[in-house]
């Protein structure tokens, strides 16, 4: 049976985890986030349609972020299984970005900043999600 002190000492490795994989995570998000919104920034200079592009853009920027979360935040293993659960969490993921979106752009009034304030804001629903989602769904047995 373990002192006091033990169960301290393994409650603060299990904050200190977490708080690196939210690091990390947040890291790796930003990469993708800027691969995200510069797809977004060149489909829609390109004319494609908001939502088409904004779809487009989160496939892009969430396979850079699964390849890196996989390597590097979560250590998971790249297995088939994992693969499937990520897409299925990417999949749950897009709809909430696009859906987000969707309501920013009806609710933010006409302007300049109006593309940038919904991205940024359907970025921010689908990334809490996501670390949620990945965390405790896909890489469950990383540890």
């Amino acid at each position: 049976m373990g002192s006091v002190t033990d169960g301290f000492a393994a409650g603060g490795r299990s904050f200190f985890r977490t708080y690196k994989r939210i690091l990390l995570f947040c890291m790796v998000g930003t990469a993708g986030a800027v691969f995200d919104f510069g797809t977004r920034s060149a489909l829609l200079s390109l004319g494609l349609n908001p939502a088409v592009s904004r779809g487009i853009s989160f496939a892009v920027g969430s396979s850079l972020a699964y390849s890196l979360n996989s390597r590097f935040t979560f250590a998971g293993n790249r297995s088939a299984k994992e693969k499937v659960r990520a897409t299925l969490v990417y999949l749950i993921c897009f709809l909430i970005a696009i859906v987000v979106d969707g309501i920013a752009r009806r609710f933010i009034s006409s302007g300049d900043f109006t593309l940038t304030a919904a991205w940024v804001i359907s970025q921010a629903a689908a990334t809490s999600m996501n670390f949620l989602l990945q965390k405790y769904y896909v890489f469950s047995g990383s540890d």
